[in-house]
């Protein structure tokens, strides 16, 4: 039987649930403007910053208000000692009142009103930072959620929390913050999306229809420095080369199945690549030029650097430039492996990887120009999309990296981080990017002593020794990112490290991973599980003796021009 003391608390938490559950709408409004001002403030989306929301964030504290107003009033008309102990802030000398209503010592009601008091600030404090790290994650780029800016703002607010917590808000209404707490923490796992994600959102449309008539006005008067070149204002975005980690490009429209009627022979030529978007304005504190390039908006950021969408003064040719982050200059390894990247890059023939055009050092600051190019990776398109379900794309996909891979491969290179994130879906089809892990062949090895590069799905057995490493490594990582465009997910992944391992170098590919491509493209299926042997002698040698492979498989022969042809045919088969 409860006591007193005890139906308040009750009745202060069931209060609280009753009145935020008759508000969820007021709560969601709220979480969905705090996305949008974080993506805004961080600089990923200039979308995200759609006006709107302040009213239901007022609203939140006009119900934080009520509860607790509805609450003690409650608690009032049930016990005196009850109010007197919950209406007041953390107070030691109020436990007389636990030692009055529970009958026992009152050394001993003191710990227990501190246990009270802690326990349930601990766990309001702990639920709110989950909350937040929900909502700035699910469905954000990155950045948001990793930037200095959003780890001080959300520090200063669990301290600014706690501080309430201990001086200002009465003891009882923490069990009333704590059941709030667990609504907008249960609420959060399916946030609504923001900025460019906001397909549906009429804010987010209202705001981009804004921006598109500003940029319109400003192109006409010659002052918008961010339009692309040649490009009518209204033709319809499409996203630019961003690197890993990068924020996701625009929409694209889903893979679809030909119809059953036969349809007219589709076109030899690749179709016409249109002018990419110009991404984000710069900031404050970013550059306007590098190296003779006018800076005219920023594509993304990777793992050290940031790439931009410049255009070289004097020319109409937009590029994407890419440069290390400032604060890494002092970084020797990130300088060398920059270096490695640029080097490598202009080594690699042009046909389905990105082309380097320019290399440079600005102010000791050090550059590389790229081929603007417009899609997405291939694993933003796995999330957003789906597996790919055209035969046609997949074998097509599967050709443009082995060609890819034979031209590093007659270099001496070793690529070493082929997986997913560094292939982009482009509508002359797909690329392959990243070489700043390259290694040559003979041995020399790029990356620091005892380093680990490549990403762990899509490392082969060999990687976890002491073996040398060399081009089957990549023939195995290119039959992981066969079957993961298939399937959905690497044929390796697991639920952890250990795990993951197992399956590399012991257990063998996930069996439903090869079935997905064995149902679209049984000759391909073959040759990706011959591509899977542990032993790297059983698989093809290199990139060529892979072409080579596929090309037996359908009894075709290796020429490039019917290679050419062959991807883009089977490329056009995806609606990009």
């Amino acid at each position: 039987m409860l006591d007193l003391m005890e139906m308040a608390l009750v009745l202060m938490a069931g209060v609280a649930l009753l009145l935020r559950l008759a508000t969820l709408p007021v709560l969601v409004r709220a979480q969905t403007a705090m996305r949008r001002r974080m993506a805004a403030a961080t600089g990923v989306d200039a979308t995200g910053g759609a006006p709107g929301g302040l009213g239901a964030t007022f609203g939140e504290l006009a119900i934080g208000l009520v509860v607790g107003v509805a609450a003690l009033l409650l608690v009032r008309l049930e016990d005196h000692h009850s109010y007197e102990l919950f209406s007041r802030p953390f107070d030691l000398d109020r436990s007389v009142y636990i030692a009055f209503e529970w009958h026992i010592p009152r050394a001993s009601a003191r710990t227990w009103y501190l246990v009270l008091v802690v326990v349930f600030l601990l766990l309001w404090l702990v639920l709110w930072y989950l909350t937040q790290r929900r909502l700035l994650t699910n469905g954000l780029p990155e950045e948001v959620w990793t930037s200095g800016s959003t780890q001080v703002r959300l520090i200063g607010l669990v301290l600014l929390r706690a501080a309430i917590g201990v001086f200002l808000l009465p003891v009882g209404l923490l069990s009333s913050a704590l059941v709030c707490q667990v609504v907008a923490l249960l609420v959060s796992r399916n946030p609504k999306p923001v900025g460019a994600a906001a397909a549906g959102d009429p804010q987010a449309r209202a705001f981009q229809a804004a921006q598109a008539a500003e940029a319109f006005q400003a192109a006409m008067a010659g002052q918008n420095p961010y339009a692309p070149t040649a490009q009518p204002p209204a033709a319809p975005p499409q996203a630019p080369y961003v690197q890993p980690q990068a924020p996701q490009g625009p929409y694209v429209p889903p893979q679809f199945t030909p119809p059953a009627p036969p349809t007219p022979p589709a076109p030899t030529a690749p179709p016409v690549v249109s002018a990419p978007p110009v991404g984000s304005p710069l900031g404050a504190h970013e550059p306007r030029t590098i190296g003779g390039y006018q800076l005219l908006g920023r594509i993304g950021s990777g793992g050290m650097g940031t790439v931009y969408l410049a255009q070289r003064q004097g020319s109409a040719t937009q590029v994407a430039l890419k440069t290390i982050n400032p604060e890494l200059l002092a970084e020797g390894d990130l300088l060398r492996r920059f270096q490695r990247e640029a080097e490598v890059l202009a080594m690699v023939p042009g046909a389905y990887t990105a082309r380097v055009l320019d290399t440079g050092v600005d102010a000791g600051r050090p550059y590389l120009a790229m081929e603007l190019l417009d899609g997405r990776p291939l694993d933003a398109h796995l999330r957003e999309q789906g597996p790919i379900r055209s035969a046609e794309a997949l074998h097509a996909l599967a050709l443009a990296l082995a060609v890819a891979l034979s031209g590093v491969h007659r270099l001496g290179l070793v690529h070493r981080d082929l997986k997913p994130a560094n292939i982009m879906l482009t509508t002359a089809g797909p690329r392959l990017l990243d070489f700043g892990i390259a290694a040559i062949v003979d041995g020399t090895r790029l990356t620091a002593t005892g380093g680990g590069p490549g990403t762990l799905t899509y490392m082969a057995p060999e990687q976890f020794g002491d073996e040398r490493v060399g081009p089957a490594a990549d023939v195995w990582a290119w039959a992981c990112c066969v079957v993961c465009a298939a399937y959905g997910v690497s044929p390796f992944a697991a639920t952890n490290t250990g795990a993951v391992i197992r399956r590399i170098v012991e257990s063998g590919p996930e069996p439903a991973a090869l079935a997905a491509v064995q149902a679209l493209d049984p000759e391909l299926a073959a040759v990706v599980t011959r591509a899977l042997a542990i032993d790297p002698a059983r698989r093809p040698a290199d990139g060529t003796a892979l072409l080579a492979a596929l090309a037996a498989a359908r009894s075709t022969a290796p020429d490039p021009a019917a290679l050419h042809e062959q991807i883009t045919r089977g490329w056009q088969t995806l609606a990009l």
